[in-house]
């Protein structure tokens, strides 16, 4: 029995769709019509970029994620979960990771959307979902501080604890690029609805921890920092809807459409004004502070750092009367009462006006060698090096 052999294809007659790679024959045909067709891929390509905003989609898009659903509490829920204990372990790469799974851009885009479109019952479902939202996630907070009571505050949590005007200003970027997400064709909403979550569950979160630690104040900041998120991002938000295209207009609103954007948004407005002024002089307290303690640490290294000595670590402490500078010294020198009484009149005042007083704690160095060793002299340098590999 003979098998019977299947004709080879024949390579000149197969087309070119069915191979990823392009021949081409240096023909001046060939070159014409390739000539010919790179034009039309370019008219295709730039139809496709100029495609317009699909006004009555995007609006519909929109009002169905300022909707509440169990996807919206349960997604928000597991993301303050991932998020709170990446806040808990002191990672960054985590707090990012929890916010993939965020949903908080939706409702604050249905509020942006409502007050241009002047839609109160949009904004009122927005609003809700977005208050839902907001308790869902500072109570996972909350019980994650209770579980975990005896984990210290991390710096993840602390830095979300003094908003400034930069955040102010990453908030207003962020609703923007949300915005222009959502209206433009080719971008992808869920990829900036990341960066905007990252400006608003992290804080959430940390509020929820610091309630169970009973940090009223610390708490209060974390939630400031995410409330002024709220409302930069929808300010933006509304500002780059406006500006597309989206809006809803009364006949007394035609004269001057720009006077009516800025009576409808006229509460964000007073709002970012208010917080803006805030936030500006909580950053100008933040780097006289910094000034403050690094010309603090700098005298007390030139005073202290004497022979073998080594200024450890410095820890500023506010009292009621004055600011306590806390240091460690290693050493095999130790400063007299009289030595820090010096120190402490040339150290400067702090930023409310305070006298700045001087804490040591000396750890002695004990040198153990041979008795016919010479004992060594070691630099400021050589002693720092030797401490970092204890």
């Amino acid at each position: 029995m003979t098998e019977s052999k299947l004709p080879k294809p024949d390579p000149e007659r197969t087309s070119e769709a069915d191979s990823p790679t392009i021949h081409l024959n240096a023909t001046p045909d060939r070159k014409k019509y390739e000539r010919l067709k790179a034009k039309l891929r370019h008219k295709q390509a730039k139809r496709e970029s100029e495609r317009k905003i699909d006004h009555k989609a995007v609006r519909l898009s929109i009002e169905a994620g300022a909707l509440s659903s169990k996807t919206f509490y349960i997604m928000n829920a597991l993301s303050a979960v991932i998020a709170g204990y990446g806040l808990l372990s002191n990672s960054p790469a985590v707090v990012i990771g929890a916010m993939l799974v965020a949903m908080m851009l939706g409702p604050i885009s249905g509020i942006a959307l409502a007050l241009i479109d002047h839609r109160m019952l949009l904004l009122r479902t927005s609003l809700q979902t977005l208050c839902g939202g907001v308790a869902a996630v500072v109570g996972v907070g909350v019980v994650l501080g209770v579980l975990h009571h005896d984990v210290v505050l991390t710096a993840e949590i602390l830095t979300r604890t003094k908003p400034n005007v930069m955040d102010l200003m990453i908030a207003l970027a962020g609703g923007a690029a949300g915005a222009f997400a959502s209206v433009s064709p080719r971008l992808s909403v869920a990829v900036v609805g990341v960066a905007v979550a990252t400006a608003l569950v992290p804080p959430l979160v940390a509020s929820g921890i610091l309630l169970a630690h009973v940090e009223w104040s610390l708490a209060g900041g974390a939630l400031l920092l995410a409330f002024v998120n709220m409302v930069a991002i929808q300010f933006s938000s509304s500002l780059v809807l406006w500006i597309a295209g989206f809006r809803r207009l009364h006949d007394t609103d035609l004269a001057n459409t720009n006077l009516a954007f800025v009576k409808r948004n006229i509460v964000s407005l007073g709002l970012l004004l208010v917080l803006g002024i805030y936030l500006t002089l909580n950053l100008l307290t933040s780097l006289a502070t910094q000034r403050y303690q690094a010309d603090v640490t700098q005298q007390l290294r030139q005073q202290l750092e004497q022979g073998d000595n080594i200024l450890v670590n410095t820890q500023f402490v506010q009292r009621p009367d004055y600011m306590l500078a806390r240091v460690v010294v290693r050493g095999n020198q130790a400063p007299t009462g009289r030595d820090i009484s010096r120190i402490e009149q040339q150290l400067p005042q702090s930023t409310d006006g305070k006298t700045t007083r001087l804490q040591v704690r000396f750890v002695p160095i004990i040198l153990i060698q041979a008795d016919d060793l010479a004992p060594p002299t070691l630099k400021s340098s050589e002693a720092q090096r030797l401490l970092e590999t204890d």
